[in-house]
């Protein structure tokens, strides 16, 4: 019992945080965003009608959830390909060796990566606005379904 109690002391951040994102998990799994006025809706796609690198992440996440990989990259290719390179490093962050670590840590950190993660983003904002994207994903979309 007191190990129990010294765990929880030493833990408590990494606790809250796994109880809060398994909450999270479970809602998304639950309840379909596209089809629920729960989750909140894009203020930019709201209000100038076009889409942000974040719309479609809530739908891509609860398709993800329920391994429908194809239809999840449909939503947002963008937040789909971030999500494995995550969960790459963090599998490191837990399981690599000290070596590992420091390198992911320096890159993750580095300005080279500031500076591509924020070039990926703009040049997806950019991309996703145009009719050529809406033509792939929809045809993509076309030919998951046959």
């Amino acid at each position: 019992m007191l190990q129990i109690k010294s765990l929880l002391k030493t833990h408590k951040k990494q606790i809250a945080i796994f109880v809060f994102l398994s909450g999270v998990v479970c809602i998304y799994y639950l309840i379909d965003p596209s089809k629920s006025s729960l989750f909140l809706k894009c203020p930019l796609k709201s209000v100038s009608g076009y889409d942000c690198p974040g719309c479609g992440a809530q739908r891509a996440l609860h398709e993800l959830l329920h391994f429908r990989f194809l239809e999840a990259f449909t939503y947002n290719p963008l937040f789909v390909l971030s999500l494995a390179v995550a969960i790459v490093f963090v599998s490191i962050k837990f399981l690599g060796n000290k070596q590992m670590k420091a390198g992911a840590t320096n890159f993750l950190k580095s300005k080279f990566f500031i500076f591509s993660l924020l070039m990926i983003v703009l040049v997806f904002l950019l991309l996703r606005n145009t009719g050529l994207y809406k033509d792939f994903i929809y045809k993509y979309k076309r030919e998951a379904i046959r």
